[in-house]
């Protein structure tokens, strides 16, 4: 094989080219104009779900306690004359129904609260009905007594219990308080379809308040029996009694997910009637009701242990029929609704992924990795999904309870930076950089951030470490070249866009920006050879 001399070879190559121009058409210089933007696509890569070994993260133990503690109840106000008609007949209800409901208080013998809720009465000698969630076997031993609180200030104490069953989410106690008025519980309620509501709830500021909600039934693969509660004024609490339009109570809050924009999820009231007409035994002491199954018992147990398993070994159909009937088994047990959704994650179902992970934070609210996981949920649904500024709540909580972790860091700045905000990216971008100072992606989010900041001279130096850490980078050394093309530089502007063109031949700006950097440095020649490509490359697309 003949080897040129390099000197020699470029002057064979530009004659060649020479030739090949008087032959052709020439293509036209582009054109002035504005530069094209910043490259809005961003490729974030695969969304964490699983650990670096490709198995699904265990969840963290679950702390004791879910809830926090309730404000005491504030009474009804009086209708007013300006008031609408529906203004007006909800707080009919209001007034009808507030002497029947309580904010429960649940505390161990150094009067610490473990648990906060609200019960409504269901009959006449203090019975209460509320969620048992809030006598949690997770710290049922731990509980010493239970307080209510009426909407007019009186308190009362809880003498015992009838029923505490997680599987139907049904409690039964009972109070010092007699001669109360009860709440009716309605069974022939069809959810199928979305039913307007009255929800009690208690609101931080307000005490206890009488909002509008909708009710139907959860048709998620997980729904089993679930309903879905929706609303714009309060999320409830555990135990809140939700109204049909006469006052009559159609179900009671269970799983209360701390969100702005909330869906909570409730039990019709079906089940409750059913425990509270027949007939029950004396109650019982506060120190009888359930001990298990903790959290150990669960993750102890065997079908648990073996579900995981098959997860970790990729088999996600049979995982997840496993998992559904876990969730059966422990409805109460946010590792079973984490790892089922985990598992729908896997299997393409993004809003079953977003109901599962959902009922894991409503279940433990103070452990981060259920809100990483649930805004990795958030993430995969389609544009009509999950409204952007829950998925950014979900994220912002996930980083106040997991500060250390990187990922979580990163998705916020994703997320905050598609919806153009700009300094909440910038400020998780830098938590990014100082956990994970080698991790290139963070550095080019981040110079692109410093651009919209109208930082040139902080962008660049960002998009530098990046190029340092991954030279391969086109979208680095594209945005490099906009911000040389801002800064009048065209030199740099051409080695920053041929660069990209080098990486990504079919880059679909690079080419007639490096035409126009050539054009504005005196190179003519060059330009005409840049559009060239670019027009090569558009008639084979």
């Amino acid at each position: 094989m003949m080897v040129i001399p390099m000197r020699i070879s470029v002057l064979f190559l530009s004659v060649a080219i020479c030739a090949l121009q008087s032959q052709v058409p020439q293509p036209p210089l582009p054109q002035p104009g504005p530069m094209q933007p910043e490259n809005p696509l961003f490729d974030f890569g695969p969304l964490p779900g699983v650990g670096p070994d490709g198995k699904p993260l265990l969840p963290a133990p679950m702390p004791p306690g879910f809830q926090e503690p309730l404000p005491d109840l504030a009474p009804i106000q009086q209708p007013q004359d300006d008031m609408t008609p529906g203004e007006r007949h909800l707080m009919e209800i209001a007034i009808k129904v507030a002497p029947s409901v309580v904010a429960l208080r649940v505390w161990d013998e150094f009067g610490d609260i473990l648990s906060a809720g609200v019960g409504c009465f269901v009959n006449d000698t203090g019975m209460l009905l509320t969620d048992a969630g809030l006598l949690h076997p997770e710290f049922a031993d731990r509980i010493d007594y239970i307080t209510t609180t009426a909407a007019d200030g009186r308190n009362h104490r809880v003498t015992g219990w009838y029923v505490a069953d997680l599987s139907s989410g049904v409690a039964l106690l009972q109070s010092e308080a007699t001669g109360v008025p009860a709440l009716k519980l309605r069974q022939d309620v069809k959810f199928d379809k979305p039913m307007p509501c009255h929800l009690f709830a208690v609101s931080e500021k307000r005490g206890l308040v009488l909002a509008d909600a909708r009710v139907e039934q959860d048709q998620s693969l997980a729904g089993q029996g679930w309903l879905n509660v929706r609303g714009d004024e309060s999320p409830g609490a555990p135990g809140s009694p939700i109204l049909d339009t006469t006052g009559q109570v159609v179900a009671i809050v269970s799983m209360k997910v701390p969100l702005k924009s909330w869906m909570n999820f409730a039990l019709p009231a079906s089940m409750a009637s059913y425990e509270s007409q027949r007939r029950l035994p004396e109650a019982r002491p506060l120190s009888s009701l359930p001990k298990t199954p903790k959290l150990r018992d669960v993750t102890g147990d065997a079908a648990f242990l073996g579900a995981y398993q098959t997860l970790t070994e990729k088999k996600v159909h049979a995982a997840t029929r496993k998992l559904l009937a876990l969730t059966r088994k422990y409805p109460r047990s946010a590792e079973c609704w984490t790892l089922l959704g985990l598992s729908c994650s896997q299997l393409g179902a993004a809003s079953e992924a977003v109901n599962c992970q959902r009922k894991a934070v409503a279940l433990d609210p103070r452990t981060g990795l259920y809100w990483h996981q649930l805004a990795s949920a958030q993430l995969r649904q389609t544009s009509s999904g999950t409204p952007a500024e829950e998925t950014l709540e979900t994220l912002e909580q996930a980083t106040l309870l997991r500060p250390t972790d990187a990922v979580t860091w990163y998705l916020l700045a994703t997320r905050a930076l598609q919806e153009g905000k700009t300094s909440p990216a910038d400020n998780a971008l830098r938590q990014v950089i100082k956990l994970e100072p080698d991790f290139a992606p963070a550095f080019y989010l981040l110079g692109y951030v410093r651009t919209r900041l109208k930082d040139d001279a902080g962008a660049v130096v960002a998009l530098d470490r990046c190029l340092q850490l991954d030279d391969r980078n086109a979208d680095a050394w594209f945005l490099k070249g906009l911000i040389f093309d801002k800064q009048k530089a065209p030199l740099k502007a051409v080695e920053a866009y041929s660069e990209v063109v080098r990486l990504q031949p079919k880059h679909p700006h690079a080419w007639q920006n490096l035409a126009r950097a050539h054009q504005l440095s005196g190179n003519d020649t060059a330009a005409r050879l840049a559009m060239r490509e670019r027009m090569k490359h558009l008639s084979v697309e």
